[in-house]
């Protein structure tokens, strides 16, 4: 099974793996696309089908027919045959196929009933458009099962999975076989009131998966849950039945984050004996453990051309600890920089952390600002016209933030400095600077 192309999924997580969203004038929500992108970059993502912000949107019933239909095309089996490949060998996408297939198989047909949020009560609907590019970057890099919460992404990746274009459905290797029946060896040994979180903890000390985060551990066994390999009685996976919206919904507290019925499950209910043999029967556990396919040398990847451009390039920084005067270079996403100056240093006790007091520049760049730039700029208040400061610590230790130069002068203000000041990282300039440029 080959794997995405990895210079095409550089350029996606360039676009993706940030914050640097916005809302298009129709409603959509967008992810930017860095100015430093190359036509080169551009016609990469156009010839493999990955063009960001490609969105869809369709009306409940003809989502609900196109998932239905979909599903029926699917060989269980053959699904279930790339669900235990996703393990180690084949792209982690091919866990989320199994999962849309049951999710479609079960889906009744049905009116929308729209519940609070906008959502169907049956089955999680909402009537808002998707990015179709992102669903697949997230389904190859997270094997996220996008089919459990909305069955547009269920039909998006049903579509996918069916497409002819598509690579070869996936056979999982002797080793992949193996591991699955680790990972469900690993959930039958777990002491009987554990929780989810004791079995992601486990599973990701155990490090059988490919690309083993905590996160990927959780989807796997949230996908477990689905299809109804972890569930309980009351709150059964949707191999055992259809459950609604509102019933998956459910979870024993505020504090639990994942639905059900993985929400409900504890080590107590065991695994459901009759699912495992009904969907993975067929895959006989190896009597030894196979030996592990040799690890590929990496890829070679393309050298984005924005490395080699002034807006790739990264600004020397001054060594130092933060002294009053300085000013700092903030990198706010990959082709927008701007700059913050340090009023203030002050350190805190008993901990030592020492801290600048930082206010924005009026300055927006698509390259590192330079010492001659900040010279003589004003500061930058919030949109609604207040001035804002903050205290920082970490200001010569945080990514992307840079101290470019020092015994600047104050710039003047019209307002006094405010009376209460909050109290954070360097980081939280990255993020806070939507409230002061509305470019960011």
């Amino acid at each position: 099974m080959s794997l995405p192309d990895p210079d095409v999924m550089a350029l996606l997580a360039r676009v993706y793996g940030t914050n640097n969203t916005f809302f298009d004038d129709d409603g959509n929500y967008c992810h930017r696309v860095p100015s430093t992108f190359t036509k080169e970059d551009h016609q990469r993502l156009k010839a493999a089908g990955m063009v960001p912000n490609t969105f869809v949107q369709w009306e409940h019933d003809e989502v609900i027919q196109k998932l239905r239909k979909a599903a029926k095309a699917v060989d269980l089996q053959r699904a279930a045959d790339a669900f235990v490949a996703s393990m180690t060998s084949a792209d982690v996408a091919w866990l989320a196929v199994l999962p849309a297939a049951v999710l479609g198989r079960a889906m009744p047909t049905h009116k929308e009933d729209p519940m609070g949020g906008g959502h169907c009560r049956v089955c999680f609907f909402e009537d808002d458009s998707i990015d179709a590019t992102c669903t697949a970057y997230l389904n190859h890099v997270q094997g996220a099962m996008w089919g459990a919460s909305q069955p547009t992404e269920g039909v998006l990746t049903l579509t996918w999975a069916l497409d002819p274009k598509t690579a070869e459905w996936p056979k999982p290797t002797p080793r992949d076989v193996w591991v699955f029946h680790q990972v469900l060896d690993l959930l039958r040994r777990l002491p009987p009131a554990s929780r989810y979180s004791h079995a992601r903890t486990a599973l990701h000390r155990a490090k059988l998966l490919s690309a083993s985060s905590a996160y990927r551990c959780e989807t796997v066994l949230e996908a477990l849950a689905f299809i109804s390999i972890l569930e309980t009685p009351e709150h059964p996976g949707l191999l055992t039945r259809f459950t609604s919206a509102v019933e998956r919904d459910q979870r024993p507290t505020i504090r639990v984050e994942v639905p059900s019925p993985l929400a409900w499950w504890s080590a107590k209910d065991g695994l459901r004996k009759e699912n495992v043999e009904k969907l993975f029967g067929h895959l006989e556990r190896p009597k030894k453990e196979p030996a592990a396919a040799p690890t590929p040398p990496p890829a070679k990847r393309r050298k984005p051309a924005s490395a080699a451009t002034p807006a790739g390039a990264k600004p020397k920084s001054l060594p130092g600890p933060p002294t009053p005067g300085s000013v700092y270079a903030i990198q706010f996403r990959e082709d927008l920089w701007g700059a913050a100056y340090c009023h203030q240093v002050r350190t805190d006790e008993p901990s030592g952390t020492v801290r600048g007091r930082m206010e924005f520049l009026d300055l927006l760049s698509p390259t590192p600002p330079t010492a001659e730039q900040v010279v003589g700029l004003k500061f930058k208040d919030r949109l609604n016209g207040e001035r804002w400061q903050t205290w920082c610590a970490s200001l010569d230790k945080t990514t992307g933030i840079k101290r470019i130069a020092v015994d600047v002068p104050a710039p003047a203000h019209r307002q006094p400095t405010p009376d209460r000041l909050p109290v954070g990282g360097a980081k939280d300039l990255k993020h806070l600077a939507g409230w002061n440029f509305k470019e960011v």
